[in-house]
């Protein structure tokens, strides 16, 4: 998904593309509900790290649930949308057509990705100051602050598009100047792609080390088997949100780095491949891989989190064989 380029792209996409697309805004919007729902139903998952995963997942769903619909009037053209009136044709073009929305979401997505790294750096690297610090009403502050911030930043991209006049075409480009697209793209890939992952990176790296130092000093003191345990499950959350990182890392990559090679699509552009087919395939498979970020994190939660699997198995009432033993992962982390 390119942020100056989304709205030039062909007028139909393939058909697989499209069906692949549409699959995984299902998916999307199933798996990120589910998250929430198992979150907000089982008790012991209350913790002001699930709850940042949550607005996580609801910014993942929304953009799931924008993609659908979008490919399905736009691209795909299995809805034909006949706008009723000068009005909603202005804000299909502005909040869709332009990628307005979703890149407001995928900025909310990151930087709730950021908000949940910061708790977590908190809480292993300063915990003596994590409850003055991160008080209830200052995560709640924070939370609302990446809402608004990202859809902020995205506010030049309701500058690019507007309603067309001819009778074939729903919205037409205007950029207000002939550098926006190229200032446009090097401003969305510093600021929702390289700062967010650089700085989190850094903080899972100091985690690390003070997580590896914690455990060692512990195993030397001969320290109790809860605190060692303690140590253990707070590794294997900051392991699980390492996956959630690098899974961002690996699926955003070549569409940012396809931003800057190619600020527009045509013959302006500084490549001759930036107009090709060629280069339509690879945005098309980049904006799949771009799009399925926001789908992979429930399996990741499954597979990576255990206090979230055992919350799944609560929350649907399947219950567990030999469930006397105390599990690390009912502990407060």
């Amino acid at each position: 998904m390119n942020a100056t380029d989304a709205h030039n792209e062909e007028p139909n996409e393939d058909k697989w593309t499209c069906r692949i697309m549409a699959a995984e805004g299902v998916i999307g919007v199933l798996g990120n509900i589910l998250v929430c729902y198992v979150i907000i139903r089982v008790k012991f998952l209350h913790n002001m790290t699930n709850y940042l995963l949550v607005n996580l997942a609801v910014a993942d769903m929304l953009l799931c649930l924008q993609v659908f619909f979008y490919y399905l009037m736009s691209d795909c053209k299995l809805i034909v949308f006949a706008p009723v009136s000068n009005s909603v044709r202005d804000m299909f073009c502005r909040l869709l057509a332009s990628k307005y929305l979703a890149w407001a979401l995928s900025y909310a997505s990151a930087y709730h990705l950021c908000l949940a790294t910061l708790e977590r750096y908190i809480a292993i690297v300063q915990p003596l100051h994590y409850a003055r610090k991160l008080t209830t009403a200052r995560m709640v502050t924070l939370i609302a602050l990446v809402w608004v911030i990202s859809f902020l930043l995205s506010l030049p991209l309701l500058f690019t598009i507007e309603p067309s006049n001819e009778p074939d075409k729903i919205c037409s480009i205007k950029y207000p100047h002939r550098l926006f697209p190229a200032l446009l793209s090097i401003f969305t890939f510093f600021s929702a792609y390289l700062l967010p992952l650089t700085l989190m990176s850094l903080a899972y790296y100091k985690m690390q080390v003070t997580l590896k130092r914690q455990a060692k000093a512990l195993k030397l003191q001969h320290a109790r088997a809860a605190a060692y345990d303690l140590v253990i499950a707070r590794q294997n959350l900051v392991s699980m949100l390492k996956t959630v990182l690098g899974a961002l890392i690996v699926l955003w990559t070549m569409d940012h780095f396809a931003i800057l090679l190619c600020f527009q699509k045509t013959e302006k552009a500084q490549f001759l491949f930036c107009g090709s087919t060629g280069y339509h395939y690879t945005r098309a498979f980049t904006n799949l891989l771009f799009n399925f970020n926001s789908v992979i994190n429930p399996f990741i939660y499954e597979f990576k989190y255990k206090k979230f699997r055992q919350g799944l198995k609560v929350a649907f009432c399947i219950k567990r064989q030999g469930g006397n033993r105390v599990d690390n992962g009912m502990v407060p982390l």
